[in-house]
């Protein structure tokens, strides 16, 4: 470069653009470099003052136990072939996880049921046999599984809709029974 009449004159441009290119990834990781040390930094300071404050006390979160009730019908000593009841947790936090079928062969396979009812912490139940070997009297007709929320013990309501002998009259004084199982 020389001076001619006061002004600067250049020779060419000052950068070629391959220098150009470099330079601007050189700048490009230095930028890279120095957004990573700051970051490196604020979790750094981050740490330690998280480190010099005081412990909180964590979320405690409801206690959760998994249990089960047992339904009993009772035919009052007829053979009982079709039955439905309705069971409802009245009081405590109760989710149903499942059903199983009763203690008698008749009765042995899952039961039918309502799944709509069970997102109101009730389930409404129905199952039918038309075999010859039916039970009498007293009998598990179903196992129901629950999760339940809370310290709380809950305590259930029991409907017995209708249970039927084999011709398909209803059996008149026929009683339903829940029965609470263990926790696990």
């Amino acid at each position: 470069m020389s001076p001619v009449a006061g002004k600067v004159q250049h020779r060419g441009p000052v950068f070629s653009a391959s220098r150009g290119r470099a330079c601007a990834g050189l700048l490009l990781m230095g930028a890279i470099g120095v957004v990573l040390g700051l970051s490196s930094v604020a979790i750094v300071r981050g740490q330690e003052s998280a480190a010099s404050q005081p412990a909180s006390q964590p979320a405690s979160r409801p206690a959760v136990r998994f249990s089960f009730v047992d339904v009993y019908v009772d035919s009052a000593g007829q053979p009982l072939a079709a039955y439905q009841f309705e069971l409802a947790a009245k009081v405590g936090q109760v989710k149903i996880v499942g059903v199983e079928g009763g203690e008698h062969a008749a009765f042995r396979q899952p039961p039918y049921y309502d799944p709509a009812a069970l997102a109101r912490n009730r389930i409404i139940i129905a199952a039918f046999n038309t075999g010859s070997d039916l039970p009498k009297g007293k009998t598990r007709v179903a196992r129901i599984h629950l999760q339940i929320t809370g310290e709380r013990q809950p305590e259930y309501t029991i409907k017995l809709d209708v249970a039927a002998s084999p011709d398909g009259q209803k059996i008149s004084g026929a009683t339903a029974a829940v029965r609470q199982g263990g926790s696990s």
